[in-house]
């Protein structure tokens, strides 16, 4: 008697598994399909419909028996076998489903990620979400294949050993590869032979040891970039059409999220550019101004007019600073008075309108002017000659 039809996927396999094996039993040991495995949708809904063939040419041959009375078991098993089936497919419409999900969170957890490097090292740990035990991103340099990452959940150390053994042997995609052929057309592919197919990568199907994988490649802007590859590890058959096209819709984010990240990357070193350019543009502004200034005569107050203290005595002070601040600019005895007062740069800066780079370049010369080894030596002159 078969068991009564169970709820969860696992089970759903197992019920195929059962009803193939009585199906067998009720046509004499006759081999309808091939074994599958705990996982295997794909291989128990092939086998629940070979066995659903087999138990109706079966069943039609026994009507035609008028002695032979098992036909209504053969029509209950054939009807339980239709049941099964249903029941399989919509197991595996939710696992689809499931996986379809995986794939926008995996593509959600990308958009944090705002470098290009960054994106590259974390695309295989996201591709996890989507049910795969084995992922390597892979870039296309001046189109040849290089490894670049991967994830293989806890087993770091496996991982680095794919990427060490993809980057050892980089492959040119202008070959025989399957991954030529599939970068030529841009689209996802499924291989089920790779430890046989001489036209996969030999050394990364030797390391990995893989029944099936699928593969899909990365585009920006219609260019490829990169290729993703992932598995479930060497159980057979591993991976199937769903698989491959969910790999593809990945990798097509993938594309997407790489193109928004170089679009930020510009963006960034566009603005760096435009600021030196700023900077570069004030302090050519100052530097003509102050020019401007120097040229147009003497300021309006003398110079040791600028430099004296309003309780100081001008002819006892006045002297002193021109015999011996005479070559000072205007601006430069500024400068001195304000580092004399105790400001800084950026204060300087502000008091006097000008960029910060234009002060430092009046201190330096106000150092050389008055042989000033630093900024306090020329401090300290200035208030010796004060007192």
């Amino acid at each position: 008697m078969l068991a009564q039809r169970p709820a969860c996927a696992a089970d759903e396999i197992e019920h195929a598994r059962e009803i193939v094996r009585v199906t067998r039993q009720v046509l004499g040991g006759r081999d309808i399909c091939p074994d599958f495995g705990d996982d295997d949708f794909v291989g128990a809904d092939a086998a629940l419909s070979s066995a659903r063939l087999a138990l109706g040419e079966h069943l039609e041959s026994s009507l035609l028996a008028p002695h032979d009375r098992c036909h209504g078991e053969i029509a209950a098993l054939l009807l339980r076998s239709e049941l099964a089936q249903v029941s399989l497919k919509d197991a595996m419409l939710t696992r689809h489903n499931e996986m379809v999900q995986g794939a926008q969170d995996a593509l959600g957890c990308l958009r944090r990620i705002a470098t290009v490097g960054s994106l590259a090292e974390h695309a295989p740990v996201a591709a996890h979400r989507m049910g795969f035990s084995r992922i390597l991103f892979s870039r296309i340099r001046d189109g040849t294949w290089v490894a670049c990452s991967a994830s293989v959940g806890e087993d770091k150390e496996f991982a680095q050993a794919m990427v060490q053994v993809g980057k050892a042997n980089p492959r040119r995609l202008s070959g025989p590869l399957l991954e030529s052929e599939m970068v030529r057309r841009g689209i996802p592919i499924l291989v089920r032979d790779p430890q046989s197919n001489p036209r996969v990568h030999p050394e990364l199907a030797a390391v990995t040891k893989s029944s099936a994988y699928v593969a899909a490649p990365v585009l920006t802007w219609g260019t490829p970039i990169g290729l993703l590859h992932a598995d479930r590890g060497t159980e057979y058959p591993g991976v199937h059409e769903v698989d491959r096209d969910v790999l593809g819709i990945f990798a097509e984010g993938l594309g997407v999220a790489f193109e928004r990240n170089l679009m930020m990357d510009r963006l960034q070193a566009m603005r760096r550019a435009a600021d030196e350019h700023l900077r570069a543009a004030t302090a050519l502004a100052d530097d003509f101004t102050l020019e401007v200034i120097e040229r147009a005569g003497p300021a309006s107050s003398p110079v040791e007019q600028l430099l004296q203290t309003h309780d100081e005595p001008h002819h006892t002070t006045a002297g002193r600073v021109s015999r011996h601040f005479g070559d000072l600019t205007a601006r430069e005895s500024d400068v001195l008075r304000a580092m004399a007062g105790g400001q800084t740069n950026a204060q300087i800066a502000r008091s006097l309108f000008v960029s910060e780079g234009t002060v430092k370049s009046h201190v330096k010369h106000i150092l050389r002017k008055l042989s000033a080894a630093n900024r306090t030596d020329a401090v300290a002159k200035f208030h010796r000659l004060r007192d």
